[in-house]
C-alpha cells in the first residue's frame, strides 16, 4: 500500500468577517496563523524564540510586523505540510488585501510543502 505523501498535514485557517473588517489588518491575520502554527508544536523551536524576541526589541516593543511573522510561519511550515485557508478575502478592507495575498504569496516560496486556499467572491478573483 502506497503511503500517502503529505502524510498527518497541519491546516491553518483565517475568515474575514465583514462586521469586524476594520479591525482584521495583516498582522492580525498573520499572527492568527502563527499562534494556529505554534499551538500544534510540542515546543516552540529556540530560533523562533529568539526571532520573536529579536523583533519585537528592534522595533521598540510595539509587537511583531508583517515580515516578521511571516518568516516565523516559513520556519514552521518548512517542517512540516501545511495547508493555510484565507476565506473571505473579499471581506477585507482593499489595501490589507494586498498585504495579505503578497504575505501569502510569499510563503511557499520558503516552504514548498505549503499549500494555500483562497476563497472569496468574483470581484476580488483577478487580485487572487
Amino acid at each position: 500500500m502506497r503511503r500517502d505523501c503529505w502524510g498527518n498535514p497541519t491546516v491553518v485557517y483565517f475568515y474575514f468577517h465583514f462586521a469586524s473588517r476594520n479591525e482584521q489588518s495583516p498582522v492580525n491575520m498573520l499572527g492568527s496563523l502563527l499562534r494556529q502554527l505554534v499551538s500544534g508544536q510540542a515546543k516552540i523551536p529556540e530560533a523562533m524564540v529568539q526571532g520573536y524576541l529579536k523583533e519585537k526589541m528592534s522595533i521598540g516593543d510595539r509587537g511583531l510586523q508583517v515580515s516578521g511573522i511571516l518568516k516565523m510561519c516559513q520556519a514552521i511550515a518548512f517542517m512540516r505540510h501545511i495547508f493555510i485557508c484565507a476565506d473571505a478575502l473579499d471581506e477585507c478592507v482593499p489595501e490589507n488585501r494586498m498585504v495579505v495575498l503578497q504575505s501569502l504569496g510569499q510563503t511557499p516560496q520558503g516552504s514548498p510543502n505549503t499549500r494555500i486556499f483562497m476563497i472569496g467572491r468574483q470581484h476580488v478573483r483577478s487580485e487572487m
